[in-house]
């Protein structure tokens, strides 16, 4: 037969509707009473309620997700994943967006503290020099977290991720391989760890090639966003540099720097190929099918939740690096070999 209150109450001593008070936290019940009540429920492993439950377990059953982005294709689908790997494990998601402002990331983990979230997954800003004395409050406090596609440098905490650098060598060097040399690169703002990443495979290929990096042709964008694509593109061509390629840090970069390409009358893949990263869903419908790197989302999302739950449930103490696989795709935006 199921567990009731009445079992509780008699397990505790006290009369059931003390054992009702006690379980919902009602102020006018003692600290000694209460804590006999939620000791008598956890023997009998009675759980009539989510807020009974985070009182007798002192967990809430909540997972707090901060992406710095939902507009991007990429981050939704992770978003996406993250929800279903979450909610097969018995918790629930709330979400969070930074919208790449530290301060507001700051705002957004202070905030998870204060609802009692059991464990934080954290994408990232891209900025460089950020504080993130807030990271270090959350290993100050003991609050389990995983970071999740990118990590900040100098914090000693798990992470999952796409090897990027590898990613950009590998899109780089099928460039080059098809006879492309004035290559532009469209990154984000340095110092941030996935856009480094990227830029050092870049420059690797480069210099495995014999070519010296033009740095006319690196293109630091104000936002990794389809308008910084556009404007930096756009802003390239007007100032007279004309690359055989282009290739940008995200595809929803590239898919504005097309969108400039073709408004200058140049013709993709003939005249300017083109290519991005992640392969998002649009990169494949676009009016040029882009070529890209896909990153396996739904591995990295489901890794992380992995993690974190492991760290949750305390069958994980160890700190972990999970780099997974990059997949260069090809399609019509790039010229092939002749």
């Amino acid at each position: 037969m199921p567990v009731t209150l009445v079992d509780v109450a008699r397990l505790a001593g006290v009369s059931v509707s003390t054992a009702s008070l006690a379980l919902n936290n009602k102020s006018r019940i003692s600290k000694t009473t209460r804590e006999r009540v939620l000791e008598a429920a956890r023997k009998l492993n009675y759980y009539p309620n989510a807020m009974a439950r985070g009182l007798i377990t002192q967990k809430s059953g909540t997972i707090g997700l901060i992406v710095t982005d939902v507009a991007n294709p990429y981050f939704g689908s992770m978003t996406h994943f993250i929800e279903q790997a979450v909610r097969e494990r018995g918790y629930n998601l709330i979400l969070g967006v930074s919208n790449d402002d530290v301060e507001l990331e700051k705002r957004i983990v202070q905030q998870f503290i204060s609802q009692r979230v059991d464990g934080i997954l954290l994408v990232p800003v891209h900025k460089e020099n950020v504080d993130i004395g807030h990271v270090f409050e959350l290993q100050r406090l003991g609050v389990p977290f995983v970071f999740t596609s990118s990590y900040y440098p100098g914090v000693n905490a798990s992470w999952v991720m796409c090897d990027l650098e590898k990613g950009s060598y590998l899109l780089t060097r099928y460039l080059l391989d098809t006879g492309h040399r004035r290559i532009m690169f469209l990154s984000g703002a340095l110092g941030a760890v996935s856009f480094d990443l990227r830029r050092r495979g870049f420059r690797t290929a480069l210099r495995e090639a014999g070519l010296s990096l033009d740095e006319r042709l690196i293109g630091i964008c104000g936002a990794p966003s389809f308008d910084g694509g556009y404007e930096r593109t756009k802003q390239q061509l007007n100032d007279g540099l004309r690359p055989d390629a282009i290739t940008a840090i995200n595809d929803v970069m590239a898919l504005g720097s097309l969108k400039a390409v073709l408004e200058k009358g140049f013709k993709v893949p003939s005249d300017i190929s083109i290519a991005g990263y992640d392969d998002v869903i649009f990169s494949s419908i676009s009016e040029v099918p882009l070529t890209t790197v896909r990153q396996p989302i739904r591995e990295i999302g489901e890794r992380s939740v992995e993690i974190l739950t492991d760290m949750i449930a305390g069958r994980q103490d160890e700190v972990t690096h999970v780099l997974l696989e990059p997949e260069l795709i090809i399609r019509q935006s790039t010229r092939r070999e002749e």
